[in-house]
């Protein structure tokens, strides 16, 4: 493996890393169930019908993006 293949690794690492923290989540990362939309006045946020989780409340990228 060259330098320079190292290098593309690692830009091509940063650039997945970027991708992944700025996708909003699908299921809670406490119980894995699917988050479901907030009522009609408030569709800006989803939630967790078991733990009360919230999205974007309760979401912190570094913690909860799988990276």
């Amino acid at each position: 493996m060259s330098w320079w293949q190292l290098d593309n690794l690692l830009k091509e690492q940063a650039e997945l890393e970027w991708y992944y923290r700025a996708q909003a989540p699908v299921a809670c990362p406490n119980d894995g169930e699917p988050l479901r939309p907030g009522p009609g006045n408030e569709p800006a946020w989803w939630f967790c019908i078991f733990d009360g989780w919230r999205y974007p409340d309760d979401y912190d990228p570094v913690l909860h993006s799988g990276m």
